[in-house]
């Protein structure tokens, strides 16, 4: 009887339920990683490409810029994730819209055209309807620092002769947003 009872004081009481706990713990943590990498939204954002010369108030793009929006669409045509690009927004400035057009054709996207009226719920609506998704944004050399910074806190620069710039927004529900810069 001495000896159970001494058994009894060697063991702690605790010992019995600290796998179940650790097990918790463990699956409580993949869970939060899976949900993380799910939630993610991917937002590659861009700035119009070179656009012609003259007085239209709303110039399209020049031939540097048709074959730079070309190259666009073959560089995120070919290097998309598994899912691919799920959708193409523009504003409503006739360059913005020609840069993403070869793209929005090749996936057969539709092109979703921002009012300018309604450019500044566009991050919310990227975040409330695109959850988890992988969006193209084409802007303006103003608009496109603005939205990274609605949408990531976090503040960009670009000059007024900068036509190559990429941002890639990595966007999840419950870890640190990231912005890389790319050139294309």
């Amino acid at each position: 009887m001495n000896s159970d009872l001494e058994k009894l004081r060697r063991r702690p009481f605790f010992f019995p339920l600290l796998f179940p706990v650790l097990v918790f713990i463990a699956v409580v943590a993949a869970a939060a990683w899976l949900f993380d990498a799910r939630a993610t939204t991917v937002v590659v954002v861009v700035r119009h490409a070179e656009t012609e010369v003259g007085t239209d108030p709303d110039p399209g793009l020049s031939v540097d810029g048709r074959e730079r929006a070309a190259r666009l669409a073959k560089m995120l045509s070919q290097a998309r994730p598994v899912r691919g690009i799920d959708a193409i927004f523009a504003s409503e400035l006739k360059r913005t819209q020609q840069t993403v057009t070869p793209l929005s054709e090749t996936l057969a996207l539709p092109l979703n055209v921002i009012p300018a009226a309604t450019w500044n719920d566009l991050p919310r609506k990227i975040l409330r309807s695109h959850r988890g998704e992988y969006v193209l944004v084409s802007g303006n050399s103003t608009t496109v620092p603005a939205l990274i910074e609605a949408l990531s806190g976090e503040k960009v620069e670009l000059r007024e002769d900068e036509y190559d710039a990429m941002f890639i927004l990595f966007l999840p529900q419950i870890s640190k947003k990231k912005v890389m810069r790319l050139r294309y």
